[in-house]
């Protein structure tokens, strides 16, 4: 399918359960590396092999780009720019999950915390103690905003914004060729989790992640590529079929959720409390991960008036039916 492209696909080796993440090598001027993996010496080796393969070497990446600020995406491309002078190109409203400045790890904990989470629970997950393993610092980001163009010799990539899986997650189109770099917006294998971003505007702080989600994956539907160069696993050749499958399930999970809510306002449950019911058996950093899917579902319920919610005097949230 990218034999006729110059595009190369560059599964890069991780420690983490999701298992390879994929890097894509554009093969024109300048030339461009879109999420080159993990800050990680097996994955670091199998990228130096396979641009040598192609007669290159880490040094002539001119640019990087990073569809969204999870490490597993952008962990080397401090290095690689520092031994190539890289351009780093980033999202604007991004950018504070790559510098993890002390503001941003204060909000997403206060964030977290409206979910009745507790502060042990969040101490398996490193980056509310300003920890990020497996990443170079990045000593220059440019960014940008909207949907604009990246220039390549001859054709362009558009820069779309997809959120969902992250509040600044970008997608890139090659729309003369029908060719979508999805980053984590759309996998074949496996549906992207929900993950909440700090929102200020919102009273319980939670951007809507789920809505943010299902409107990236009507996106895809609307532009309608041809092939879809996803983040993680292999091409997907159908790639509205696969949102609108995506759309489907976020529905059923929906009706899921809304199932296990109490109904009576005396009954009101935490989203923490109602994650362990809907997934009784995670263990480790996957009781993080239940607890951002359950929440992104209760908030876009809510705001559809399905249930009710309140948050109690030491900010968390709490969800309920209405007695009929």
């Amino acid at each position: 399918m990218l034999s006729n492209l110059p595009i190369k696909r560059i599964p890069l080796p991780t420690p983490f359960p999701v298992g390879d993440v994929n890097a894509y090598l554009i093969i024109s001027d300048p030339l461009t590396i879109i999420d080159p993996g993990l800050y990680y010496q097996p994955a670091e080796d199998f990228l130096n092999r396979s641009l040598k393969e192609s007669g290159l070497e880490l040094k002539d990446i001119k640019r990087i780009v990073i569809t969204h600020g999870h490490p597993d995406h952008y962990g080397i491309a401090g290095k690689i720019q520092r031994e190539a002078g890289s351009e780093v190109l980033v999202r604007d409203s991004e950018v504070e999950k790559l510098e993890l400045t002390p503001g941003y790890i204060e909000n997403m904990l206060k964030t977290m915390l409206t979910t009745g989470i507790t502060r042990e629970a969040l101490k398996m997950d490193g980056l509310y103690r300003g920890e990020v393993p497996f990443t170079h610092p990045i000593d220059s980001i440019k960014t940008y905003s909207g949907d604009c163009l990246l220039g390549f010799d001859g054709f362009e990539l558009r820069l779309l914004h997809t959120p969902g899986h992250s509040g600044g997650h970008t997608s890139l189109f090659w729309e003369d060729k029908g060719v979508l770099f999805s980053g984590d917006m759309l996998l074949p294998k496996i549906t992207a989790i929900t993950l909440i971003d700090y929102d200020p505007r919102k009273k319980n702080l939670r951007g809507r992640s789920l809505a943010h989600m299902l409107k990236s994956m009507e996106l895809v539907g609307n532009i309608n590529p041809s092939l879809c160069l996803p983040g993680h696993g292999d091409p997907v050749s159908e790639p509205s079929a696969l949102a609108r499958s995506r759309i489907e399930f976020h529905k059923g999970r929906l009706e899921e959720i809304y199932n296990i809510v109490p109904a009576g306002r005396e009954s009101a449950a935490a989203p923490y409390s109602l994650s362990r019911v809907y997934y009784p058996h995670v263990k480790g950093f996957d009781i993080f991960l239940a607890v951002v899917e359950v929440v992104s579902h209760l908030d876009y319920l809510a705001d559809e008036g399905r249930i009710e919610e309140y948050i109690d005097e030491k900010g968390v949230s709490r969800f309920y039916r209405r007695q009929h």
